[in-house]
C-alpha cells in the first residue's frame, strides 16, 4: 500500500548520478555564491508577559548546497516589521542559532523497483522573543538566496531568494492566537504518471477554522548580497518570485489531471506529468467569527522524478456524478488482479474483482471507493473519496453590501461546460453584472442535474452627519463657545478644523470650539463603509451686551449687592471716584460693595472683555444702603 508521509515538511533534490554530477559542476565551477535554499515556514506561539516562541524551519540542498553558504546560516536573521506600517522596527530584530541538522529521507511508493536518491536537511531555528502589544502587529520575515540553478517553473531561479514570512495580528482585537501548524511533510519525491493523494492538513491550537489553498511564493535576498542584514532586508510589501510562462502559483506544476488542494481538508490530489523541480506554495489560513487572523506560508521545491513501479493502483471517476451511475477508469499498472471497493457501507455486495470498476449507489453522498491491484507479492491500493449528487454542486457569492452605487459581477463558485444558466434578469450567460440592490438567484442545469442559489446585494443606506449649534457666550468660560456633534452609525471617526481647535487625535463624537471656522469628518461606519461630512461655522447668534447699572443697594439681600455684578459674564478693571474726584477702590474682576462709605453718587472708570468683545467706558453709579 502506498505510504503517506508523516513528519514536518521536506524537500528533496533527485537526479541521477550522472546528471547530479554534472550539474555539480557547473555549480563549483560558476556559481560562488549559496545555492542551497529548499523551503522553509515560519510559526509563532503567544507566551505569557507578551512573549512568544517563534520556530522557522529550513531546509537546505544537502547535495548541492554548498558547505560555505549551509555554515553561514548558523543563525538566522529574523527582521521584524509593523503590520500597518511596513516600517522595520530595529530594537525588535534577532537572530536565532539553529539546532543540529535532521537528515529528511522517505520514500512514499510501496512496489518501487529503483528509489531516486534524496538528500534534504531540516534546520529549525527556535527562541523564545518579546513582543510588546502594537496596535498593527507585526510582521516576522526571514530573508535568503538563493534557489537552485535546475528549477523548472521559476525565471531565474539561480538568483531567485526566499521569503518565509508571517504576521502576528493585533492581540487586543482578536485575541491570543497561534499560527496554525502542518501536520505532515510533503513528500520528498514525486512520480511521473503516478497519483498521489497526500494529507496537507494543518492543526491549530485556538481551534480556529481554517482554509487551505495556493499561494504565490515571495522572494529575499539576492546573489549580491544572499544574506542581507535587517537594513538590507527587502520591507513589506515584499517582492513575489517570477513564473516561467505557462506557470502560476495555482498551476506551478506540471500535472494531469491538475494538482489541486481540498480548502477544507487540505487533502493535495497530484498527478505529476514532467520530471524536474517545481517551486509550490500553500498556505493555510486561520479565520475567527469571519474574519481572517493569521495564516502559516509553506514554501516549498516538489522534486518529480520518473519512476519504475512494480506495481501501481490507479483510477479516475468523473468529477459529476448526478444519476448515482458511476464508471470507473482502471488505470492501475503492471497488475494481473484487483479488487475494488465501492464505498457503499448499506450494503456488502459494493465489491468487484473485475478490472473495470461500475456502482450505481443507492442515495446521494460521499463515498470513499479503494481499488487493490496485486501482482504476485506486489501490491498496491488507492482510495479516493467521490460525491454523488442529486444537483450539482455552486455557491453564488456571500450576501454583500455595496458602499457606493457601482457595477458588481455576480457568478458562480463553478462554471459547467455546456450547462444551461437562468438568472433572476432574464440573462443566459454565465455572469452578469448589475449596479443595482436586491435579491438575484441563479439556476444551472446539468445533464440531470438541476441547483438553485441566490445572493442578495445591498447598498449602503446609512448615514452618517455632522451638526453645529450657533457660536454663544459661555458666562463660565467668559467666552464664545459652539457644540458641533456627528449622529449615525460611525465605527471611527476623523476630525479636521481650519483654523485648527481640535487635535489629530480628537476622535469623540461631540466637540465644543470658541471660534468659527471650516470643520470636517470621515471615518469608517458600523458596516465598515467610509463617509465624510463637513461644515462651516459662520454666524455668532449670541452678542455679548455690557450694560452697568446706575444704582445698586449693598444692603446683604442677594439682589444687586455688588457693582457691576456678583458674576458677569466679562472679565474687568474697574476704577472707583467719589464725588470730589478721589480714588475709593481699584480691582480686578472684584466687584465693588461700598464698604465704609455713605449713600451717594461715584463716578466709576470700567474696561471689559468677554466672548471675543471689548469696552472702555465710563459712567456715574448711586448707592443707596437703605
Amino acid at each position: 500500500m502506498r505510504a503517506e508521509s508523516q513528519i514536518l515538511i521536506i524537500f528533496v533534490f533527485l537526479r541521477p548520478l550522472k546528471q547530479l554530477f554534472s550539474i555539480l559542476f557547473f555549480f563549483i565551477s560558476t556559481y560562488t555564491f549559496a545555492t542551497h535554499i529548499v523551503g522553509g515556514e515560519l510559526n509563532y506561539y503567544p507566551l505569557n508577559n507578551s512573549k512568544y516562541r517563534i520556530t522557522l524551519k529550513l531546509y537546505i540542498d544537502c547535495y548541492n548546497g554548498q558547505a560555505a553558504a549551509i555554515s553561514q546560516d548558523q543563525y538566522a536573521n529574523i527582521a521584524v516589521y509593523g503590520k500597518d506600517s511596513n516600517q522595520l522596527l530595529p530594537s525588535l530584530c534577532f537572530s536565532v542559532k539553529r539546532g543540529a541538522p535532521v537528515r529528511v529521507s522517505k520514500t512514499n511508493y510501496n512496489c518501487i523497483l529503483l528509489a531516486p536518491n534524496a538528500c534534504v536537511d531540516a534546520y529549525y531555528y527556535d527562541t523564545v522573543i518579546a513582543l510588546p502589544y502594537r496596535v498593527d502587529g507585526y510582521i516576522l520575515s526571514f530573508q535568503r538566496c538563493c534557489r537552485n540553478i535546475t528549477i523548472i517553473n521559476l525565471v531565474d531561479p539561480n538568483g531567485t531568494g526566499e521569503n518565509i514570512w508571517t504576521q502576528i495580528s493585533d492581540s487586543a482585537q482578536i485575541g491570543s492566537n497561534s499560527s496554525p501548524t502542518f501536520k505532515n511533510l510533503p513528500p520528498n519525491f514525486l512520480c511521473t504518471n503516478a497519483p498521489l493523494i497526500f494529507d496537507h492538513s494543518a492543526y491549530d491550537i485556538e481551534g480556529d477554522s481554517l482554509v487551505y489553498e495556493f499561494f504565490h511564493p515571495y522572494t529575499g535576498g539576492d546573489p549580491t548580497d544572499p544574506r542581507p542584514s535587517f537594513s538590507n532586508d527587502e520591507p513589506p510589501p515584499f517582492s513575489k518570485v517570477t513564473f516561467q510562462s505557462g506557470y502560476t502559483y495555482n498551476v506551478a506544476i506540471n500535472s494531469n489531471p491538475m494538482a489541486s488542494i481540498n480548502s477544507k481538508t487540505g487533502i493535495l490530489n497530484i498527478t505529476p506529468t514532467y520530471s524536474g523541480q517545481f517551486v509550490v506554495g500553500i498556505v493555510v489560513k486561520e479565520f475567527r467569527n469571519g474574519a481572517l487572523i493569521g495564516f502559516t506560508q509553506r514554501d516549498y521545491q516538489f522534486n518529480v522524478q520518473a519512476c519504475v513501479f512494480e506495481t501501481t493502483s490507479a483510477f479516475v471517476s468523473p468529477d459529476i456524478n448526478c444519476d448515482r451511475e458511476v464508471f470507473f477508469t482502471n488505470n492501475s499498472n503492471n497488475a494481473k488482479s484487483y479488487y475494488w471497493n465501492f464505498g457503499d457501507t448499506t450494503t456488502l455486495a459494493d465489491t468487484s474483482n473485475k478490472a473495470s470498476g461500475y456502482y450505481k449507489y443507492p442515495k446521494a453522498g460521499v463515498y470513499t471507493v479503494k481499488l487493490i491491484a496485486k501482482n504476485g507479492n506486489c501490491m498496491d491500493s488507492l482510495l479516493k473519496t467521490i460525491t454523488i449528487l442529486e444537483n450539482i454542486v455552486y455557491n453564488l457569492p456571500n450576501d454583500t453590501l455595496i458602499c457606493t452605487a457601482t457595477n458588481k459581477l455576480l457568478f458562480p463558485s463553478k462554471f459547467y461546460y455546456n450547462a444551461r444558466y437562468l438568472w433572476s434578469t432574464g440573462s443566459t450567460d454565465s455572469i452578469i453584472n448589475t449596479n443595482s440592490s436586491g435579491t438575484f438567484w441563479l439556476k444551472i442545469t446539468y445533464g440531470k442535474c438541476i441547483k438553485y442559489d441566490t445572493c442578495i446585494i445591498s447598498l449602503d443606506q446609512e448615514g452618517v452627519a455632522l451638526h453645529t449649534d450657533s457660536l454663544i457666550c459661555d458666562n463660565s468660560l467668559k467666552q464664545l463657545r459652539a457644540t458641533l456633534w456627528v449622529s449615525g452609525p460611525f465605527k471611527t471617526i476623523n476630525w479636521y478644523s481650519n483654523p485648527s481647535q481640535l487635535s489629530p487625535q480628537f476622535s469623540d463624537s461631540k466637540a465644543f470650539v470658541k471660534e468659527k471656522g471650516f470643520f470636517r469628518i470621515s471615518g469608517l461606519k458600523k458596516n465598515d463603509c467610509p463617509y465624510s461630512d463637513s461644515v462651516e461655522l459662520k454666524d455668532n447668534s449670541s452678542i455679548l451686551n455690557f450694560k452697568f447699572a446706575n444704582v445698586f443697594t449693598p444692603n446683604n439681600d442677594g439682589w444687586n449687592d455688588v457693582f457691576p455684578e456678583a458674576t458677569p459674564p466679562y472679565n474687568y478693571h474697574l476704577i472707583i471716584f467719589d464725588r470730589w474726584g478721589l480714588k475709593i477702590h481699584e480691582s480686578d474682576n472684584i466687584p465693588w460693595n461700598s464698604g465704609k462709605f455713605p449713600n451717594g453718587t461715584y463716578y466709576y472708570f470700567i474696561e471689559a472683555d468677554g466672548c471675543g468683545q471689548r469696552i472702555k467706558t465710563h459712567g456715574v453709579v448711586q448707592v443707596i444702603k437703605d
